[in-house]
């Protein structure tokens, strides 16, 4: 995977306008040294940070000794400004300690001043000084050798990113900095483990935090602070960062078991559009990675890591029967409209032809009639319709009981029976009256594994029989991510839930059972998702129980 890079955040340059009256002998001096340095800093020249770094020292020098009380509101503006922007350019010139000197006094000044009352006055320039504290000690702990001194410096971090967010609440930076620090996941530039506190969970609060700021979804209407230009993409790189957050072990480096293990059975909970939903880990991140690619396309990142969870993914729709019979009895009504109306469904057409095809090349009669066919996941019955003519007896299953009565309604006679469950049980039971075709439109779909399908046709398919199915294919784009990334991939989890399989799995283990690729047929545009057109396959078996034999 590639290294996860530490989130960009500048800090502004902090600026007073010269128009502050001077009321105390050292402020006419301190405020020319703040002006100066903040004019040198601003042109952003190398060679032009010694002179802001001195400055700012000789304010710094103008100072008095201890943060009065007493100081008006501009005196402290002053103050902070001074020691934050001195703390800036040093750190800028790689002088990190001199630099956390200067921010953690621009820090106690403030927490002086705060029990006076200015905090409120104050919070702003207070806050800048604190997440550029946390900065430094992030920068610090990233150059430290000894695991407790990294450890050290990063939980001063936290604690600093922590004060600017109380100080600000809209200061998304912070938050999503503070979500770095506690669970960044990942490699650096040179290959290396980040290094974070690893506490996900903690972690992940902190950059949804972030995301709320940024899309408003905190409710408060507010403008963020220091919003960035690129809004979409950093709402991007946070939901990404949250997905790695779900399945750290993904993504580490000296990970022993880079599928997981027994890690990939964890469930987690995550607060979707503020409600809380515990899910498989896995499906979650492969959630968030969809958002990530959702608000920035070009994300890389988040497009490798949901082909990494997503790639012959066990969790999901798929290896739940209720929750697929949940699904189209809710859709019952609206089913075919929908389907073929609204998406374009034009599968049950394509696979009479191909099918018809495929009889032409067994040199068998396209008219020849089959004792018995079975329309699984028949649906309102748009296949049946297709191969009713060649059909003695046509029986329908599918899972949803409302779908059935719709069949009937809509189509009353076209079946000669239904029966109603899960396919694979219901097919095993065919084994002593088999089937000699057998109908699946979109039915594969809603299946990962097929191990146990295709063993249940099988049993339940005679010597000789047919199957002719449909399946969904993977974007190009998206079979060129598994290949690189996953180049054992027999099946992809989609973002709607459907499961798109590859060819050769297929193939594979449809011989693995006795059955022989007649026909195979690619299924482009079969149907339409987001006003795209979706690949798919078409495949034609025969059942022949001597060909696993032969080639053995």
């Amino acid at each position: 995977m590639t290294s996860v890079p530490y989130l960009v955040l500048a800090v502004l340059c902090l600026s007073i306008s010269s128009t502050i009256a001077a009321e105390s002998g050292w402020v006419d001096a301190a405020l020319k040294f703040l002006v100066e340095g903040n004019k040198v800093l601003q042109v952003a020249e190398v060679g032009k940070l010694e002179e802001a770094i001195e400055a700012y020292k000789q304010g710094v020098e103008t100072l008095p000794a201890e943060c009065d009380k007493s100081f008006d509101k501009k005196q402290a503006q002053i103050i902070l400004s001074l020691h934050t922007q001195l703390g800036q350019a040093l750190s800028y010139a790689g002088d990190l300690q001199s630099a956390i000197d200067s921010f953690r006094s621009a820090c106690i000044c403030q927490r002086e001043w705060s029990e006076g009352g200015k905090n409120e006055a104050l919070n702003q320039l207070a806050s800048k000084a604190y997440f550029s504290l946390g900065m430094a000690y992030q920068e610090s702990a990233s150059s430290a050798t000894d695991e407790g001194k990294q450890r050290e410096q990063l939980e001063l971090s936290v604690r600093a990113y922590g004060h600017a967010t109380k100080l600000d609440p809209l200061y998304w930076s912070s938050y999503a900095n503070l979500g770095v620090i506690l669970a960044d996941v990942g490699q650096d530039g040179n290959g290396n483990k980040v290094e974070s506190l690893e506490m996900y969970e903690e972690g992940i609060l902190a950059y949804q935090k972030a995301i709320d700021i940024l899309t408003g979804a905190d409710g408060s209407n507010s403008i963020p602070t220091d919003p960035p230009e690129n809004v979409r993409e950093v709402v991007a790189e946070l939901q990404y960062r949250i997905g790695l957050c779900l399945v750290p072990y993904l993504f580490s480096p000296d990970s022993d078991d880079e599928t997981g293990g027994e890690d990939n059975e964890r469930d987690c909970t995550l607060t979707v559009e503020s409600k809380p939903i515990t899910r498989s880990c896995l499906e979650l991140a492969a959630y968030q990675f969809n958002r990530a690619a959702q608000y920035d396309a070009l994300h890389v990142g988040a497009q490798n890591a949901l082909v990494l969870v997503t790639a012959d993914a066990s969790f999901g729709m798929s290896t739940d029967v209720k929750k697929v019979e949940a699904l189209f009895e809710d859709y019952a009504s609206n089913f075919e409209s929908s389907l073929v109306d609204e998406l374009g469904y034009n599968a049950f057409h394509r696979m009479r032809r191909g099918f018809d095809r495929a009889l032409a090349q067994e040199n068998e009669s396209t008219e020849k009639k089959f004792l018995k066919v079975v329309d699984a996941g028949c649906g309102t019955g748009l296949a049946g319709v297709e191969f009713r003519n060649i059909s003695q007896s046509l029986i329908g299953i599918d899972l949803s009981p409302k779908i059935i009565e719709h069949a009937k309604t809509k189509r009353p006679g076209l079946y000669d029976s239904f029966q109603t469950g899960d396919i694979k049980p219901i097919l095993r039971d065919y084994a002593k009256q088999p089937i000699s075709l057998l109908v699946a439109a979109d039915t594969f779909i809603y299946f990962n594994d097929l191990t146990d399908l295709f063993a249940s046709m099988k049993d339940g398919i005679g010597e000789g029989g047919y199957a002719v199915f449909s399946l969904e294919n993977v974007s190009e784009e998206s079979e060129a991510r598994l290949n690189a990334i996953v180049p054992e991939w027999r099946w992809q989890l989609t973002p709607s839930g459907r499961v798109a399989h590859r060819k050769e799995y297929v193939e594979d283990i449809a011989k693995e059972n006795g059955f022989q690729t007649v026909l195979y047929d690619k299924l482009d545009n079969f149907r339409a998702e987001k006003g795209e057109g979706v690949r798919g396959h078409l495949f034609v078996l025969r059942k022949d129980s001597s060909l696993k034999k032969d080639e053995l």
